[in-house]
């Protein structure tokens, strides 16, 4: 009987000890999460550079109007390149679709290319039958895309202000961040902000007596 008891408050110490173990990986995990800065799109260093003037092309859209890109005029573009067999563009075009209603200063145009059929299916399926949708290789030639899905902030006066993969709302979200900073990237932003506090840090114990 004595055993059957000892046994019952060793298994309670124990559970008391994995509780608070618990609690402190909890802890950590939280303070990790804190110090970890949010992802922004990644930008590959191709095509036009950010700030300056945007490629300019027209192309038809898939109901045969004129669609201009690049050029200046009342309204900025986003661009969104995507294909019917990406299942992260499908996951984006939800979020694409409510910028495009909260910003009346943005022309929303999807670029894609491939199988017709495909890309009916798609427009059917998310609703984007008079949204300016092109399908050929010219504009992402023009562009240099190579990944999907992949976006490009230009503003009213034809700047190419902010671009990148972009794998998430999240990373949606940072191009306009990046727009509303002046910057290439957050990526770039954090690069040189780390930068600049690990030669302040050296700095700092050089000239300590």
């Amino acid at each position: 009987m004595e055993g059957l008891i000892i046994s019952n408050i060793l298994l309670w110490v124990l559970l008391i000890v994995l509780a608070f173990v618990v609690m402190g990986l909890v802890r950590q995990i939280g303070v990790l999460h804190a110090r970890i800065a949010p992802a922004g799109a990644l930008m590959i260093d191709k095509g036009v550079a950010v700030n300056e003037p945007a490629p300019q092309v027209t192309a038809a859209d898939r109901q045969g109007r004129p669609v201009n890109f690049g050029y200046p005029g009342d309204q900025g573009q986003l661009l969104f390149f995507l294909s019917p067999t990406c299942p992260i563009c499908k996951s984006l075009l939800p979020a694409i679709k409510a910028v495009g209603k909260a910003r009346p200063d943005l022309q929303v145009v999807y670029v894609s290319d491939g199988d017709m059929d495909a890309q009916a299916a798609l427009i059917r399926e998310f609703k984007l039958d008079d949204a300016p949708y092109v399908v050929g290789p010219e504009v992402g030639m023009t562009y240099q895309i190579g990944k999907l899905p992949y976006a490009v902030l230009i503003d009213k006066a034809g700047t190419l202000r902010a671009k990148g993969l972009v794998n998430s709302r999240e990373h949606l979200d940072s191009l306009f961040e990046a727009e509303q900073m002046g910057i290439a990237s957050l990526q770039d932003y954090l690069h040189g902000h780390d930068h600049a506090h690990v030669h302040n840090h050296d700095h700092a114990v050089k000239t300590h007596p």
